[in-house]
């Protein structure tokens, strides 16, 4: 499996494949330290093996190394922050400062 970030996307993929086995949508704002996760998707096929909380743990591990933060709107990352309070320093606080 091997990782791929793009201007607003996190992608894992399969070997050699082309199409992402799983996907992070996301977009940059607060000048690009505050990830705005939009969507977390796998596909049909892939569906069953735990992608989406591997690829959202590794994409959680990347932004905390950047030192950056995030905002999820999507609802499975949402739920991921309640069920992994580990990674709530990652967390833009509503006033949107930085977390402490």
């Amino acid at each position: 499996m091997r990782s791929e970030w793009t201007s607003n996307a996190f992608n894992y993929y399969i070997e050699e494949e082309t199409n992402p086995c799983a996907h992070i949508g996301f977009k940059l704002i607060n000048d690009g330290k505050t990830y705005v996760v939009e969507h977390t998707l796998v596909p049909s096929e892939y569906r069953g093996r735990g992608l989406a909380g591997k690829i959202t743990t590794d994409f959680l591990q990347q932004i905390r190394d950047k030192g950056s933060t995030v905002l999820p709107l999507c609802p499975f990352t949402r739920s991921f922050f309640e069920r992994h309070p580990e990674y709530n320093d990652l967390l833009i606080s509503k006033n949107g400062d930085e977390p402490k």
